[in-house]
């Protein structure tokens, strides 16, 4: 009990200005008796209203019909309650609504028939639909389901095999994955036999890929180095090989006679070549 009598509260600067201030007023007398139950005051005038104000939350997501907002499943309302009707004896609930966004009135109600929820004025239940493909499992509904469960003649037609053959169509799948599953089941005791040499030759195959990545970063490195470039080279290959196979330095051009092409030498002018643009890279200005 020491550690709340440590705590204080606020005391508002009438507090200490009200009329009749005496060493026994305290904070309830001076807020008056009713401020504690503040909600059970407001619940109660609202009763007076006609009006039964309750938390309400949604059991699944729904669409304001005004805004086409989409509120989802668990968000909480203060619902006006009222009874709409009655399924044989069980009551009808109707809660009534505001959406947050747009002050639109929506209704829902009780469903005594489905034991759920459904949507009424003002508001549209959310259907989230998506594309059927051949992967896609189909389950029966609840009135095929608990037909399937009670009536043999009517499980027996849609669970027989399509080949006419009169067997389940599980069983004739079955049949047929049977020597898949051996294959698989045997590659499997295959290389569960020796744990040691599999990781053995895993480890051998991981160490020549690792040397083999290093001495090829090692060349382009000393190649990078040797051009003075400062990007990444990218992987040589043969269509690279055959273009430049094809390039012929200080060949004669066609038709025979004159200067060749290009002349001879590195990428670079040559001693004493002029700085004029010319028709090779050698002749180009630097």
């Amino acid at each position: 009990m020491s550690d709340r009598k440590a705590t204080n509260r606020y005391y508002p600067p009438e507090f200490w200005d009200q009329k009749n201030f005496n060493d026994k007023a305290n904070l309830n007398s001076y807020r008056g008796e009713g401020w504690r139950n503040r909600g059970a005051q407001v619940n109660s005038k609202l009763l007076t209203q006609g009006r039964n104000v309750i938390r309400f939350e949604t059991p699944f997501d729904i669409v304001c019909g005004g805004c086409a907002e989409v509120i989802h499943k668990g968000v909480r309302f203060n619902a006006d309650k009222r009874k709409a009707g009655n399924y044989f004896s069980t009551t009808i609930w109707e809660f009534e609504l505001k959406c947050a966004k747009c002050d639109h009135k929506m209704f829902m109600l009780t469903d005594p028939e489905n034991t759920t929820y459904k949507c009424g004025e003002g508001c549209r239940a959310a259907v989230q639909g998506w594309a059927e493909d051949e992967d896609t499992l189909k389950m029966p509904d609840k009135k095929e389901q608990r037909r399937l469960e009670s009536d043999p003649f009517f499980k027996l037609e849609h669970s027989a095999a399509p080949d006419g053959s009169g067997r389940r169509a599980d069983e004739v799948k079955a049949k047929e994955m049977k020597p898949i599953i051996a294959q698989l089941r045997d590659v499997q005791e295959v290389r569960s036999r020796d744990d040691a040499m599999l990781n053995r030759a895993l480890r051998k195959n991981f160490r020549t890929e690792k040397k083999e990545i290093a001495r090829k970063d090692a060349a382009d490195t000393a190649e990078r180095k040797r051009l003075n470039l400062a990007i990444k080279l990218l992987p040589s290959t043969q269509a690279d090989a055959d273009a430049a196979a094809r390039v012929q330095f200080g060949a004669a051009p066609p038709g025979g006679g004159g200067e060749p092409a290009c002349p001879r030498g590195p990428l670079g002018p040559p001693a004493g070549a002029s700085r004029r643009p010319g028709r090779c890279l050698a002749e180009r200005s630097w």
